[in-house]
């Protein structure tokens, strides 16, 4: 079943200027929660490119960023108990702030056009962390 929010994103009924990071969470969470990873991370990708390219604004997408989130909390959500989205992001808050990604890769490499388009590995430190 897919949840309402991934349901917008997808039949692209979402307000692209409305679409915050919390949404984002959301998305991603719904997408993992009704498929497995890898066809859960080409619902996120796919919703939020498109989403991004209907409000103007494709350069914003970042490949990276959506990958390490999509896979963090696929982690997050395969290691911790939650009831349901709410739930899962009252135990995650660090992912509400967008600051997990901040000690494992640098900025300029965030912001390179490379990392909008590429799935980039970190280049700070691994990935692994364990939950808050």
């Amino acid at each position: 079943m897919t949840g309402k929010t991934l349901a917008a994103l997808l039949d692209g009924t979402l307000d692209a200027e409305k679409f915050s990071h919390r949404d984002h969470v959301i998305v991603a969470y719904e997408a993992l929660e009704g498929a497995d990873f890898f066809t859960a991370l080409g619902l996120v990708v796919g919703g939020i490119a498109r989403l991004a390219a209907s409000g103007g604004a494709a350069q914003k997408f970042n490949a990276t960023i959506t990958f390490a989130f999509v896979s963090l909390i696929a982690e997050r959500m395969a290691t911790t108990d939650h009831a349901d989205a709410e739930d899962f992001m009252r135990c995650n808050p660090d992912l509400l702030t967008g600051t997990p990604l901040r000690r494992h890769y640098s900025s300029t490499r965030l912001a390179s056009d490379l990392s909008r388009q590429v799935a980039l590995l970190p280049d700070l430190a691994p990935m692994r962390q364990e939950p808050p």
